[in-house]
């Protein structure tokens, strides 16, 4: 080697350890809850989102003003199909439902231009509230929004004109007697002293949030539109993720030797995407090996993946018989952790537990091999005539050659010899 390419060789270790190593392939991120959301498709599903709103004279002014206009927001977050009912209550409660649709916007126009009314009935709200989601068609999911910011004050004549007794009581059973997947329900103080805990007396789960100013409303109805949207995933996934992975073996019937069979691997569930790790097959058959590709298998939402299974069976040593047939069996069983990339959502944000299995039956195979051979018998019948023949020739060659000798020993009297 040259000065200058020594050099250039110089340079090129010296750089090349200066630069930077490849990095490794990031793995794929894990899909975050809006993804998820997406996939699922949970803006197809109506959900009822029953509104009480105090419209009592304590509000009037820039804080009912401001409430319509958090309210407006709540509502642009919701889905199309979700229906919105707004119960504007003072002495009285009257009740207008309406689909969300394309405008959202436009459905605090069916509220009272102020608050003005006198009293505030309670009671009477949540009547209509019941009512509503009792009412026929009713989506299974449903929230309820209770915003207030004074005590229970019924107004003459009304159903509940204290904090306790028997229609209470008959409204608490009526609500426990709705048919709903899930009905959550919060209520939202405005102010310090409302009677805003009276909606427990109703829907007992239902919780009451920390007093919030009419014109910082944005953060509790967020929190409400978040759980609404949880539920409506909770819905499509509570019985998808109990649902085995299910495997079948078509098997034909094996051969000696090394062969290649399939184990279809099925996903019964529509949204979930599954990975399939530390696959393995096993065989109670000890003369026959089997293995599957090392690595994990992607299994998409409701679709069917084949893993080759290499199949080698050693039927034992080949006889000298024309036709010698060999029968066998073997049973099969995969084995594998089933996991997903929605875990970390599935458990943390919807509170799910996945039990995530394979509904692994065994595949049973016959197996059938010729170890027969005949060529090989051919071959040994071939040998034998051949040595028959090595020991018969001799033997036949002696005979003949002492037949002719003694022949010849003996002449007859007659003979030209004897006379002479």
């Amino acid at each position: 080697m040259n000065t200058r390419s020594a050099l250039a060789l110089f340079l090129l270790i010296v750089f090349a350890g200066a630069l930077p190593a490849r990095a490794a392939p990031e793995p794929a991120p894990a899909p975050v809850l809006n993804e998820i959301y997406s996939a699922l498709g949970v803006d197809a599903v109506a959900a009822d989102h029953v509104v009480l709103v105090d419209v009592s004279g304590s509000l009037r002014g820039a804080r009912y003003a401001s409430l319509r206009r958090s309210l407006t927001r709540y509502f642009t977050t919701l889905a199309p199909e979700d229906f919105v009912t707004l119960i504007p209550f003072g002495g009285d409660a009257t009740a207008t439902t309406r689909q969300v649709g394309r405008e959202p916007g436009s459905l605090t126009a069916r509220l009272p231009a102020e608050a003005d009314r006198p009293h505030t009935d309670i009671g009477a709200a949540l009547e209509k509230a019941v009512t509503t989601l009792a009412r026929s068609g009713a989506p299974p999911l449903a929230t309820v929004l209770l915003l207030t910011d004074g005590p229970h004050d019924p107004g003459p004549g009304s159903a509940y004109p204290l904090t306790r007794g028997n229609g209470w009581n008959v409204l608490a059973r009526r609500a426990a007697g709705l048919d709903k997947t899930s009905l959550a329900a919060y209520a939202v103080p405005l102010s310090g002293g409302t009677g805003a805990d009276l909606l427990t007396k109703v829907f007992p789960h239902a919780r009451v949030l920390a007093p919030t100013p009419a014109d910082r409303l944005t953060t509790p109805l967020a929190r409400a539109g978040a759980a609404a949207r949880a539920a409506k995933a909770r819905t499509l996934l509570t019985e998808e993720i109990t649902l085995p992975v299910t495997v079948s073996w078509p098997l034909p019937a094996g051969g000696a030797g090394r062969t290649i069979a399939a184990v279809r691997v099925e996903s019964p569930m529509p949204h979930v995407p599954l990975i399939l790790e530390n696959v393995s097959v096993s065989s109670d058959n000890p003369s026959v090996s089997v293995r599957v590709p090392s690595g994990p298998a992607e299994l998409p939402p409701g679709r069917e993946i084949t893993l080759p299974v290499t199949i080698d069976w050693n039927a034992g040593p080949v006889a000298l018989a024309p036709r010698r047939t060999v029968r066998d069996r073997v049973t099969l069983r995969l084995s594998a952790t089933v996991s997903s990339p929605w875990t970390p959502v599935l458990t943390g944000d919807l509170g799910l537990t996945p039990r995530f299995a394979l509904a692994a039956a065994p595949g049973e195979r016959e197996l059938t091999a010729q170890r027969g051979s005949l060529w090989r018998w051919l071959g040994a019948l071939l040998l034998t005539v051949l040595l028959v023949a090595a020991l018969l020739v001799p033997a036949l060659h002696r005979r003949h050659s002492t037949t002719a000798h003694s022949q010849e020993s003996i002449r007859p009297l007659t003979s030209p010899d004897v006379i002479a």
